[in-house]
């Protein structure tokens, strides 16, 4: 890094200045005497920053130097924090006093407007937007005149054409802070005038204006007429017009005030892509002749189109294939014909290989492409040859060759259209092969020879060949880079035998220094904390300079979330063997505001009014979700979100068809919401544990019931590594559960008794939970895999008023298939426990009062389940998607039609992932499951199954999802009812 002028400025400046006053006194009379003492003087205090005071060198005890003192102030010009820095000596009984002045430069801690920025199209928001996109959330006051011009070009787009922005600095002081105000003067603002439209019929010039969003009096606004413009020529080549131009040409008058426009319009000729001669087949005529795609019809286009179709058409077998392309014109319009001449089909008959007496054909097979009986393409043989010669080379054939010819078996006719036999010989020339001798090192002093042959790939009597010695050669760079030997250089010799069969390589290496970190300066933080950001570096002052610690460093600080940008560089100073490390950071806005609305589709039971029985209905429901977050809490990595979501539902989700059907006064009424608080504080007490506190207040919908709940948790989460995670967790929450579907007033079975006793329930419990999670999406995983186990456990004696213990376990694998990477299998396999502690519980009635015995006592029942908002439900969109919500059960876990959920639950998946076209996919799946009311009633024969395929739209936040189930054997919902053969589910992100 070189010296910035200002440092050198400061330098010069100290040694030609008058020193502690006296006027003519030589720098020399200060050299070499002792330090006594050394301030930092911040705007006429003094101040001991520990973040200053580590890069002085200047220490007390030692003798004056100036090349310490020159290293003390580009030290302090490095952080980035002054504008000047200057250094001031005087004598105090024989001894130097050192005191270093600085000016510090005052980071913008906010921007502000000022002015009208409540003019017509003025959006402050959008303007502070573009400030902080191009200068960052602390613009630097030296570029204060550019964000002052960034602000006039964006009102400018808003038609107001003669903006006045000025910017002022309101400086503040301990701590060191600026706020930039930028204060608006939009002018007048520029409206249309005259319009005059060329090029196109009078009929046509009001629906051009329209689409154009023109109109007399309308806001001049240049960058949203010139995107509308393209919008406007991209539809119009989207129906063909393919060379459609709008040209926009504008005079202002009236000082501006007025903007008189003149739209010439070139709407070109209707163009038509025809195909001639030989069939092609229609689903591949997009994708090799994409004009309607690009919107385009220019020749180059037109010619990589036809070498397209005459590529595909070589891969289909058709050797000799062209398919030139003509324009011409009729009937009005542009014809754009691809005239296609297969020619002959060639097919493999069989390929032949031989040479290959080092290497079995069981071994070569699998890499090769051209098959028997399959089109012959010369792009196929071309691979294969080089398959082969590449796994000679790898097995240390460096020579090898593998040539091939054809020889065009002999056909009846030479017409046009007759398939022509080929066969493929492929000879292969082995050559010699090289195998590792020795393996030596020279020039290492600082690494010993074992460190340098781990994970090299090679070993004595093992094959030679170029790229594994030179993967060798970089991985011993590497590891002296990591060790702080940046200059260091390896060369490698393979050391050839006469005849080739033996290589003896041999890595020279010259180490050079070992260069050490001296200091590491932070810069660019403005709510972050040092600490925060130096706990994250994997490298520390005195450490050697691991090129490995600082990508490590720079990846982990980007991970954090807080900065826009990092970048760790190295300052160079006086020493070779010491290097400063320059931390510098871009924070990115604190608060983060997101929402989003959609709807939501779920098939479910719901008990018909007339009748009394039991029907499942496909509901809508409009949702909408509302978020706010804010990071870098306190100068530290924490943070603290809410999140939001609400939706509505009919009024009366038990009454008929008929009741349910929206009308003019509205059918949805229901509403379903969640809120969740939670704030986040990674490496709690400064250990290697997250903490997590949440709040939580819902209201939900289930087949069976409905129930509100509020709950507050604790959770403290480790990484053991990567992939793997544990977590431990203590929730106290409180469930209401009402408009319950099945008659409570049934003696019979533990499950009604627990929730006609227990509507509204408090629940404390501990949970814990271990995960290991490779996948390479959480979202929508291609590779990898998820496992996790759970347990819970709820108790009376830490405040419950129903005791229990649960456990889940899920085990999920996502694999492309080995023939198409394209394709994914994802497979799911989830396991649900539960068992309640016994509890008395008295006996109620119909009207809920306790029902007594013949001793006129409370009739006491003991209890042993739990409540229904812990029970395990099946069947849905995630569970088995041939059922509705909750609507798969075994006997005992349904009643009157509906769920009433178990202590157990078993699910497995299976499903194909496959790309279709674009953003667009499909799935085909098979789902098993089913809800026991014990643990010890789990059948594996009683599991129930489905079969279906779906839809995938990918959009930048998830997959949408279409999924249609059928059932692989019906059953009876109540007696003489029995279920639907199909389900449909619509919502968000993959099943699993």
């Amino acid at each position: 890094m070189r010296v910035p002028r200002a440092v050198a400025s400061a330098i010069a400046w100290w040694l030609t200045a008058t020193l502690g006053g006296t006027a003519h006194a030589a720098v020399a009379d200060y050299l070499g005497k002792r330090v006594a003492a050394v301030r930092l003087v911040l705007e006429g205090r003094e101040t001991a920053d520990p973040a200053l005071m580590q890069v002085v060198e200047t220490q007390v005890g030692r003798p004056l130097s100036m090349a310490e003192v020159r290293q003390t102030i580009t030290h302090l010009f490095s952080l980035g924090r002054f504008d000047d820095v200057r250094a001031d000596a005087t004598l105090e009984g024989g001894n130097v006093v050192l005191r270093y002045e600085l000016t510090p430069i005052h980071p913008v801690l906010r921007i502000d407007f000022a002015g009208d920025v409540k003019a017509p199209g003025v959006d402050e928001g959008r303007l502070r937007r573009a400030v902080v996109d191009r200068f960052g959330v602390s613009p630097p006051l030296g570029r204060a005149a550019e964000a002052a011009r960034l602000v006039a070009d964006g009102l400018q787009e808003r038609g107001y054409l003669h903006p006045t922005v000025t910017p002022r600095v309101d400086i503040g002081h301990t701590p060191e802070r600026a706020v930039l105000v930028l204060t608006i003067d939009p002018g007048p603002r520029t409206t249309v005038g005259a319009i005059d439209v060329v090029g196109v019929p009078a009929a046509q010039r009001s629906t051009l204006l329209a689409d154009l969003r023109l109109a007399p009096g309308a806001p001049y606004e240049r960058e949203a007429l010139t995107a509308r413009i393209a919008r406007y020529i991209q539809d119009r080549r989207k129906n063909g017009y393919y060379e459609a131009k709008v040209t926009p040409s504008v005079t202002l008058a009236d000082g501006g005030r007025v903007a008189n426009l003149s739209v010439t319009v070139a709407p070109g000729p209707h163009m038509r892509v025809v195909f001639a001669g030989d069939p092609l087949p229609a689903d591949q005529r997009a994708e090799l002749v994409p004009v309607e795609r690009e919107g385009s019809a220019d020749e180059d286009l037109l010619e990589d189109s036809s070498n397209r179709i005459e590529e595909y058409l070589k891969g289909q077998g058709y050797r000799e294939a062209v398919a030139p392309h003509a324009r011409e014109v009729a009937n009005g319009e542009q014809l754009i014909t691809f005239t296609i001449k297969r020619g002959r089909q060639y097919r493999v008959e069989r390929v032949v290989l031989s040479g290959n007496t080092s290497i079995p054909l069981a071994d070569i097979e699998p890499g090769l492409r051209l098959r028997d009986g399959q089109p012959f393409s010369d792009a196929r043989l071309d691979a294969d040859i080089a398959s082969i010669e590449d796994l000679y080379h790898r097995r240390g054939f460096a020579g090898a060759k593998a040539p091939a010819s054809l020889d065009l078996q002999p056909v009846m006719t030479g017409e046009v259209g007759v398939i022509v036999p080929v066969v493929v010989t492929i000879a292969v020339t082995e050559g010699v092969r090289t195998v590792i001798g020795s393996i030596q090192f020279e020039g290492n002093q600082a690494m010993p020879e074992a460190t340098l042959r781990e994970g090299l790939a090679l070993e004595p009597g093992g094959p030679y060949f170029d790229e594994r010695l030179a993967a060798a050669r970089d991985a011993i760079q590497s590891k002296y880079a990591n060790l702080g030997y940046q200059t260091a250089t390896v060369a490698v010799a393979p050391n050839f035998s006469a005849d080739g069969s033996r290589a003896d390589p041999v890595f020279t290496i010259h180490e050079g220094p070992r260069i050490f970190v001296d200091h590491i300066l932070i810069v660019g933080n403005i709510r972050t904390s040092v600490s925060t950001i130096e706990h994250e570096l994997q490298i520390k002052p005195g450490d050697p300079l691991g090129i490995a610690a600082v990508n490590e460093s720079q990846r982990r600080l980007a991970a954090l979330g807080l900065f826009r940008r990092t970048r760790i560089t190295e300052l160079r100073h006086g020493s070779e063997s010491t290097r400063d490390l320059l931390v510098t950071v871009e924070e990115a806005p604190p608060t983060t505001i997101g929402g989003g609305g959609g709807g939501e589709v779920r098939l479910r039971p719901v008990r018909v009014a007339d009748t009394g029985g039991v029907e499942q209905r496909l509901e809508f429901a409009p949702r909408a979700s509302f978020q706010i977050g804010r990071r870098n809490l306190f100068g530290k990595n924490r943070s603290a979100n809410l999140f939001t979501s609400f939706s509505l539902h009919l009024k009366n989700a038990s009454a008929s068809s008929s009741d349910a059907t929206m009308s003019s006064g509205g059918g949805y009424g229901f509403p379903e919401y969640r809120i969740l608080g939670t704030f986040r504080e990674p490496r709690v007490l400064d250990s290697t544990a997250d903490l997590v506190i949440t709040g939580t207040l819902e209201q939900q919908i289930r087949s069976s019931f409905n129930f509100s709940r509020r709950g507050a948790g604790v959770q403290i989460a480790r990484h053991l590594t990567r992939g793997v995670s544990v977590t431990g967790n203590y929730q106290i929450q409180r469930t209401k559960v009402f408009d319950v579907q099945f008659d409570l007033n049934d003696n019979q079975g533990d499950r009604l008794r627990i929730d006609r006793a227990f509507p509204q329930v408090r629940l404390s419990s501990f949970s814990t939970s271990v995960i290991d999670d490779t996948r390479d999406d959480a979202v929508n995983p291609r590779a990898g895999h998820y496992a996790s186990a759970n347990g819970q456990l709820a108790a009376r004696s830490i405040g419950s008023e129903i005791g229990f213990v649960k456990s889940f376990f899920t085990a999920q694998t996502f694999r492309p298939l080995s023939h198409s990477s394209k394709i994914v299998f994802a497979g799911n396999a989830r396991l649900g426990l539960a068992t309640g502690f016994s509890r008395e519980v008295a006996r109620l009635d119909a009207n809920g009062q306790p029902v007594l015995g013949s001793d006129g006592q409370p009739i006491i029942d003991l209890v042993k389940d739990l409540p229904a908002s812990e029970r395990f439900f099946a069947g849905g969109d995630t569970t088995v998607r041939g059922f509705a919500l909750d609507a798969l059960g075994s006997a005992g876990t349904i009643k009157d039609g509906f769920p009433i959920g178990g202590n157990s639950l078993v699910i497995l998946n299976a499903e194909l992932r496959m790309p279709v076209w674009g953003a667009v996919g499909a799935v085909a799946f098979f789902d098993a499951g089913n809800v026991f009311p014990h643990a010890r009633d789990i059948d594996l024969m009683a599991l129930r199954g489905a079969i279906g395929g779906g839809v995938r739209v990918n959009s930048p936040v998830g997959p949408i999802r279409l999924d249609i189930g059928f059932k692989l054997r019906r059953e009876e919902i109540v007696p003489g009812k029995r279920e639907g053969l199909t389900a449909v589910h619509i919502s968000f992100g993959q099943a699993f």
